[in-house]
């Protein structure tokens, strides 16, 4: 290998195993980094951003199949290869793996040079997509930012990923979409200021849980994936972020409190069988929120439900 060696996080609890990992990925040329548990993982992985996870299925504090999904969504549109590995080598142990977001998965005890060869095939395709990413215009912020065209592109690859994802595996899957309401409180809403990006983002973000992802595609307006999600979670989702809403002073307004208007989509849903469909159903949502005069809930799933949430 040329240039700085491939970094490789390997996450597990038993330091016999780490060091098994450990020596045949160095003698192979790659660089590793060590967690010994869920948690650590997602620190060590936030400190040392390798280029693939390496992660047990078996873990105190949090599992690897759930640090395997906070990590999938914390990279949003970005191809992060997780590598899961399991002395439970089961079918349906291969499946939940696989469904947590792992791109491939190897039982206990691996022959080493089976191990190196699904690394490498991994990292080749890291490569390939990442390339592909390389083509695009690199003038774009990220998925979290108010962006144009890419910031879109980037929720509808991720929403057709997790939408494949529900379909094949028959999970649930809600999309959430809130837009905070214009003229709140008969405040000025002429355009968004500097300091609404921030106190709008820590709002949703602080009100989804880990695995769910948010896009903020355009000034005062959110879009929520929320994997696994049946109608009453949708819903209790859709109320905290509602509550959560009416307590946020805007710059642009005054300071002044307002409300938010929000739609929620569901899968599975005889309306809805394509990612696209399920995108258009919470915009329908949304809108039909927003016509009854604002701070409405609108849920999408046989039909439309109307909602308007305790305060």
């Amino acid at each position: 290998m040329s240039g700085s060696p491939i970094k490789i996080l390997v996450a597990d609890d038993t330091q016999a195993e780490r060091l098994v990992a450990r020596e045949a990925l160095t003698r192979a040329g790659y660089e590793v980094c060590e967690a010994f548990d869920g948690i650590h993982t997602l620190e060590v992985f936030a400190r040392e951003r390798p280029a693939l996870v390496m992660i047990d299925v078996v873990m105190p504090k949090m599992t690897g199949i759930e640090a395997c999904r906070i990590l999938k969504a914390r990279m949003q549109s970005d191809y992060l290869p997780v590598l899961m590995v399991s002395t439970k080598n089961t079918v349906n142990a291969r499946v939940e793996g696989l469904r947590s977001g792992a791109d491939d998965f190897l039982g206990k005890p691996y022959d080493v040079e089976e191990l190196l060869a699904r690394v490498e095939v991994l990292l080749r395709t890291r490569g390939r997509l990442g390339s592909q990413e390389d083509d695009k215009p690199s003038s774009t912020p990220s998925s979290t930012t108010v962006t144009g065209e890419r910031s879109h592109r980037d929720f509808q690859a991720r929403l057709e990923q997790e939408f494949l994802r529900a379909e094949r595996y028959s999970d649930p899957l809600a999309c959430l979409k809130l837009k905070i309401d214009s003229g709140a409180a008969g405040a000025d809403a002429t355009g968004p200021a500097a300091g609404d990006a921030a106190l709008l983002r820590d709002m949703v973000e602080g009100h989804i849980r880990k695995v769910d992802i948010s896009f903020e595609l355009e000034a005062h307006t959110y879009t929520v994936i929320l994997p696994n999600t049946h109608f009453p979670g949708a819903l209790a989702a859709a109320e905290r972020i509602s509550r959560a809403a009416s307590r946020v002073a805007l710059p642009s307004r005054g300071g002044a409190r307002g409300t938010a208007s929000i739609g929620v989509s569901f899968f599975p849903n005889k309306d809805t069988k394509s990612a696209a469909e399920l995108e258009g159903l919470v915009n329908l949502a949304l809108q039909r929120a927003g016509d009854e005069g604002g701070g409405h809930i609108c849920l999408y799933q046989h039909q439309g439900y109307l909602y308007i949430p305790e305060s």
